[in-house]
Order: C-alpha cells, then structure tokens, then sequence
C-alpha cells in the first residue's frame, strides 16, 4: 500500500477531526480493510443529510424572503388602509 501524503509542510497543530480523516482515507484505500463496507454505509448516510441540510437551507432562505415579502405587503396595505379612511373622513367632513 502507498501512502501519499497530502500536504508538503505538515502542520503540527491539525485538530482531531482532520487526523481522523487521513485515517479513513486510509482505511478506504487498504483493499484487506474489513470495515470498507460500513465506511461506505456511513458516507453514504452522511451525503443524504447533507443533501438533506441542504434542501432545509434553501427551504429556510424561501421561507425569509416569503416573510419579508408579507411584512412589506402588510406595511403597505396598512398605508393604503390609513390613505384610504384619511381620504374617506376628508369626504364625509366636507360634505
């Protein structure tokens, strides 16, 4: 097995997370590994909720410019209500 390494300068202050990634990148690529499969499970499972995560974002970001659109419309309609009785009381006072 070759080991390629990814970095030129390694950095000696990585964090757990990227050394347990080099370790799993490792693992995949070693044919004898005997959790290869469950590996794959689990990045599988990890892309769904990252497509998941994903559709929730886009769903969150539709549903704040859906709300900033009513709060503009309800402004607005507020305005037109207090124009229209300001114009209405204006009539009725004149007559």
């Amino acid at each position: 097995m070759e080991i390629i390494s990814e970095e030129k300068n390694p950095d000696h202050s990585e964090q757990l997370p990227q050394i347990v990634q080099r370790i799993f990148s490792v693992c995949k690529e070693d044919p004898s590994f005997p959790l290869k499969d469950q590996i794959r499970n689990v990045e599988g499972g990890i892309l769904g909720l990252k497509k998941k995560l994903a559709g929730q974002a886009l769903l969150l970001r539709k549903s704040k410019e859906t709300r900033s659109k009513l709060v503009r419309r309800a402004a607005k309609l507020v305005q037109t209500n207090s124009d229209l009785r300001e114009d209405l009381l204006s009539e009725l006072g004149s007559q």
